[in-house]
């Protein structure tokens, strides 16, 4: 006698029962199929940068999202009344509290040596501009003082290395200051993807050719700022004119 095996022993029933069940789950699998991936399997959002924010200090704005701030402290800065100083952390503080969470910043202030903004040991990387980070950058800026000499080309390269969109350099610097020939070929391909912003207090005597330079090789633009309350004219110092430092100060 031969014996049946497999699924042909079952009841009816049963196999009825089980044929069912299979074409059940076939189904099933092909619905599955049809739904998109991110249905199926939800992804957490993923933060991405508006396109940048524009910003700038005294007149001079430029868009990003990472940015540099470089800013002389030397002892001229202190002088007359620390104006100079005054004036330059008010603009310093209003540009970087326009930033939002998602951008980046980094906060430079030199002389002879530079003195970095560094919050919770991160020297040498750009923060994000958060509420804490942006309060911890105010203590910083307003605990700073005028001293010593000063040396552009440590501090703009040091904000190279980091590589922002935009540098923003602001001095007080005289013309005997400004970087050498070979300064600026360094620093100009050092800072060959970023935007190099420079304003420099003072007069037309105060100009530096070489930091006019650089921002120009940068894609950038330099522009003189008086402290006496009258606009420089001619060139790149006429850009803006109108914007002078002790208006920052409500003279």
């Amino acid at each position: 006698m031969r014996h049946q095996s497999g699924p042909d022993r079952l009841p009816t029933a049963r196999r009825r029962w089980l044929i069912a069940v299979v074409a059940a789950a076939a189904a099933l699998g092909g619905l599955a199929s049809s739904i998109p991936a991110s249905a199926q399997a939800p992804k957490p959002p993923v933060v991405r940068s508006p396109g940048g924010i524009r910003t700038g200090i005294f007149g001079l704005e430029a868009k990003g999202n990472r940015f540099v701030y470089v800013f002389d402290r030397s002892a001229s800065m202190g002088e007359p009344d620390g104006r100079p100083l005054t004036a330059a952390k008010r603009e310093l503080i209003r540009s970087f509290d326009e930033l939002g969470d998602v951008q980046q910043f980094y906060v430079i202030f030199y002389n002879d040596r530079l003195h970095v903004f560094s919050p919770a040991g991160n020297r040498g990387r750009l923060v994000f501009a958060t509420e804490d980070n942006r309060r911890a950058a105010r203590r910083f800026v307003d605990s700073v003082r005028a001293d010593g000499g000063t040396r552009h080309a440590e501090a703009l390269a040091a904000a190279f290395r980091l590589s922002p969109d935009v540098v923003f350099l602001l001095t007080d610097a005289d013309a005997k200051d400004d970087l050498t020939d070979a300064e600026l070929e360094r620093l100009s391909r050092l800072g060959s993807g970023s935007r190099c912003m420079v304003v420099q207090f003072g007069d037309e005597s105060r100009r530096s050719p070489r930091l006019a330079d650089l921002a120009a090789r940068c894609g950038g633009r330099y522009r003189i700022v008086p402290l006496n309350g009258q606009p420089e004219r001619g060139g790149e110092a006429d850009d803006d004119a109108g914007v002078n430092a002790d208006d920052q100060l409500g003279r």
